[in-house]
Parts: C-alpha cells; structure tokens; sequence
C-alpha cells in the first residue's frame, strides 16, 4: 500500500500526473500533466483578457478609480467570461486532477499487490 498512497500523495499535491510519474507510467503521466496544464492556461488567458479589459477601462476614464465600481465591474466580467465557458475548463482541469489522483492510486495497488506476490 506503499506505493498507492506515496502516489496517490503526489496526484493529489504536487500535480496532475505526478503519481503516475513516481510510478514509472510517464506516457499516463504526460498525458494527465499536458490536459491540466492547457485547460489551466486557457483559464488563465480568459482571467488575464478581463483584467486587460478593466484596466483599459481605468486608463481612459470610463471606469472611475473608485473600489467599488471596479469591483462590480470585475463581477460582471468575471461572470461574462464564466458563461463562456470558463467553468467548462474549470470542471475540466478538477476531472482530470481527480482522474489522475485515482489513477495513481488504482496503478500503486497494482504494484504493490505484485510486489507483496513477489516478495513471498
């Protein structure tokens, strides 16, 4: 159970994939490590394109520099860009976090039931 729960661990901690890494399935870890990193990329252009929005807005004087009309400015972009999709690459990145972390820990039980098999 060693190696399922160190695995399950680093899937669950470090990232998506890692587990799978520590387990010696690189090509699974690859996978599960590229599927995170681009639905979390996309997500992050969408946030960066609202925060270059209201900037902009600041800079030439159609938003005002007062905290509480930027801030219900912020909340009607962030739930623009949520409708979308954002959310969709949200659920995305948490399913093949979960995907990976069960993974790892299905392949870590694997392993260390061989090993037990092996060892007596």
């Amino acid at each position: 159970m060693k190696k399922a729960f160190t695995a399950g661990l680093l899937s669950a901690f470090i990232a998506p994939g890692s587990g799978h890494f520590y387990l010696k399935h690189k090509r699974s870890a690859l996978v599960f490590f590229v599927l995170a990193v681009l639905s979390l990329g996309l997500l992050l252009q969408q946030v960066i394109q609202v925060a270059q929005l209201i900037s902009l807005d600041i800079q030439t004087g159609v938003l005002p520099l007062d905290i509480g009309v930027i801030s219900a400015e912020v909340t009607k972009q962030t739930t623009t860009t949520i409708h979308d999709g954002a959310d969709k690459l949200m659920y995305g990145f948490l399913l093949c976090w979960l995907l990976a972390l069960l993974d790892s820990v299905r392949l870590g039980l694997k392993q260390d039931k061989q090993d037990a098999a092996t060892a007596n």
